[in-house]
C-alpha cells in the first residue's frame, strides 16, 4: 500500500504512471491516494472524475521524453536530439491539414478556386447525377461510373471546369461587365443566388423567366424601364454574362443568351446536354448545399475582378493627378 506521504514526494512518476495506466486500460492504484493530491476534489470522487480533471493539466506539464519512458517502444536518443535541433519553420512544412471537411464553414464563407478540394466538393453531394434512364450521351466524358442505377460524375472534370468559369468571371467583372445570377427554382435555392449576387454587387433572378427577356426587352419589359424628364426612355443595357444554376428549366434564356451574343455560364447535370452552355460545369444540379458552394465559389471570383478593377483605376487616377501636377494645371 502507499503512503501519502510517498505519493506527494515521487507525484510526477506518480502521476505519469496514472497517465500511462489510464491510457492502456491498466489502472490499478486507489482512487483515495489521487484523491489526496488534491485539495478541490473530495474523498469519494470516482475515478473517472480524478482522471478527467487532471490528465490534460499533468499531460502538459510532463516532457516528452518522461512520457515517451511509459510507453511499450524504446526511445531513440537520436531522433529526439534531431527533433529538438530541427526549426520551427522546418517542422510545419509539408501538406498536413487539420480541417479537410467543413460544409458549414464552406457556405458561409466558400473558398477561393484554387483553395478547393475534392473533399469539399464531395461533402456538398456535388458527385450524384440523375437515374440512368434520364442520361444525357453528350454528359459522358464527366461520367465517373454507375452506382446504384445513378449516374456519378467525375469531380476532377467539375474541379477543373469550375477553376475556368471563375477565370471568366473575373475577368468580366475586371473589364466592369455585368453578371446576370439565375436560378428560379425559389426556396433555398433563392437564397444562394441573392446571397452570390450581393457579394460581387451584381444582379439576380430568381422568379420565372420572361420569354423575350434579351430579344425583345422594349415590348416585355418596357413598362418597368424608368423614363427621364422629357418621357424618354432611358438607356438599357444587356448583360454581359449569364450564370445560370439550374439551366434545364431555362432553356428560353439559354436560347436567347445564344442569339444575342451573350456567353453563358452553367451547371449541367448528366440529364442536360452540355453544349448549350458555353462553359458548363459539371455537378450536381439538385443539392442546395452544392448550388450554394458554386455560386459562392463563382461570386467570389468576380469580387476579386472588381476589386483589381478598383486598384486599377485609382491607380490611373492618381497617374493623371501626377501628369497635371508636371505640366501645371490645377487638380
Amino acid at each position: 500500500m502507499y503512503s501519502i506521504q510517498s505519493l506527494r514526494n515521487n507525484s510526477r512518476a506518480f502521476l505519469s504512471q496514472v497517465l500511462y495506466h489510464n491510457r492502456y486500460g491498466k489502472f490499478t492504484i486507489s482512487t483515495r491516494f489521487i484523491s489526496s493530491l488534491y485539495k478541490d476534489l473530495p474523498l469519494n470522487s470516482s475515478k473517472q472524475q480524478v482522471i478527467d480533471h487532471d490528465y490534460d493539466d499533468f499531460k502538459q506539464e510532463l516532457s516528452y521524453r518522461f512520457f515517451k519512458a511509459f510507453d511499450d517502444k524504446p526511445i531513440d536518443s537520436a531522433k529526439l536530439k534531431l527533433k529538438d535541433d530541427v526549426p520551427e519553420f522546418v517542422k510545419q512544412t509539408g501538406s498536413f491539414k487539420k480541417v479537410s471537411i467543413s460544409a458549414t464553414k464552406n457556405l458561409e464563407s466558400p473558398p477561393s478556386p484554387y483553395d478547393l478540394t475534392m473533399s469539399s466538393l464531395l461533402s456538398a453531394n456535388l458527385h450524384l447525377g440523375h437515374s440512368t434512364s434520364l442520361w444525357n450521351p453528350k454528359t459522358s466524358p464527366f461520367i465517373f461510373g454507375i452506382r446504384y442505377g445513378i449516374n456519378i460524375i467525375n469531380l476532377d472534370y467539375t474541379l477543373i471546369y469550375l477553376r475556368r468559369a471563375c477565370k471568366v468571371m473575373k475577368e468580366i467583372s475586371y473589364n466592369g461587365g455585368i453578371i446576370l445570377f439565375i436560378n428560379t427554382r425559389g426556396g433555398l435555392f433563392s437564397r444562394s443566388v441573392i446571397k452570390a449576387a450581393k457579394r460581387c454587387n451584381q444582379y439576380q433572378l430568381t422568379t420565372r423567366w420572361l420569354p423575350g427577356t434579351i430579344t425583345n426587352s422594349q415590348q416585355t419589359l418596357g413598362h418597368l424601364i424608368p423614363k427621364n424628364e422629357n418621357d424618354v426612355i432611358s438607356k438599357t443595357f444587356k448583360p454581359d454574362l449569364l450564370v445560370l444554376l439550374n439551366p434545364l428549366e431555362n432553356e428560353i434564356a439559354l436560347e436567347e443568351a445564344r442569339y444575342g451574343n451573350i456567353p453563358t455560364i452553367g451547371i449541367v447535370d448528366t440529364d442536360f446536354d452540355p453544349s448549350k452552355v458555353t462553359w458548363p460545369i459539371p455537378a450536381n444540379d439538385d443539392s442546395v448545399r452544392g448550388i450554394e458552394l458554386l455560386a459562392g465559389i463563382l461570386s467570389l471570383a468576380a469580387r476579386d475582378g472588381l476589386v483589381q478593377r478598383k486598384l486599377m483605376l485609382d491607380k490611373i487616377q492618381k497617374e493623371r493627378k501626377q501628369a497635371r501636377v508636371i505640366y501645371g494645371h490645377t487638380i
